[in-house]
């Protein structure tokens, strides 16, 4: 939970209920990430330059 941002001083203070819903949330970010990674590598090796391009612009903020 430190790596998500949250203080060790904080989290002696949380709840059973908080830290279970904090670490779901930190899983399902990190389970979003490891998608967009691993649609960012399928799509470089094995996409065409549209579909690179595609992406690219998807990505940049």
């Amino acid at each position: 939970m430190i790596g998500a941002g949250h203080a060790y001083a904080d989290i002696l203070d949380y709840t059973l209920a908080q830290i279970d819903a904090f670490l779901a949330a930190i899983e399902r970010q990190e389970s979003q990430q490891l998608a967009s990674l691993l649609s960012v590598i399928a799509t470089g090796s094995q996409g065409d330059s549209k579909a690179i391009a595609r992406l690219l612009k998807e990505i940049q903020c």
